[in-house]
């Protein structure tokens, strides 16, 4: 009787469960995070974050206007890394969103 990684059986299982779409954007997303974490000046790390991936939307939330600027200048940086870790995942574009509750 031979072992069945448990890569094989969590990718089964998340199939069966219908959730890897969901699985999929929450990795996207933390990927997403890393990266403006990586772009922005320390003292603005906490300025933005990535929300959501929904329709192959990309969306980020900036507490300022300015920092979400700075990341679109930076966004075609921010999609090819996420392209590199995520290969099979289409991202049409990002949304920018203003929120004060950062």
């Amino acid at each position: 009787m031979s072992l069945t990684p448990i890569r094989d059986l969590l990718t089964t299982a998340l199939k069966r469960a219908n959730v890897s779409t969901q699985v999929n954007a929450t990795q996207v997303v933390t990927k997403a995070n890393e990266e403006i974490a990586r772009i922005l000046p320390r003292e603005q790390s906490s300025d933005a974050r990535a929300v959501s991936l929904k329709e192959n939307i990309l969306t980020i939330e900036s507490s300022h206007s300015s920092t979400a600027q700075y990341l679109s200048e930076h966004e075609f940086q921010i999609l090819n890394n996420l392209k590199k870790e995520f290969p099979a995942q289409k991202i049409i574009r990002v949304k920018y969103r203003i929120s004060r509750t950062l």
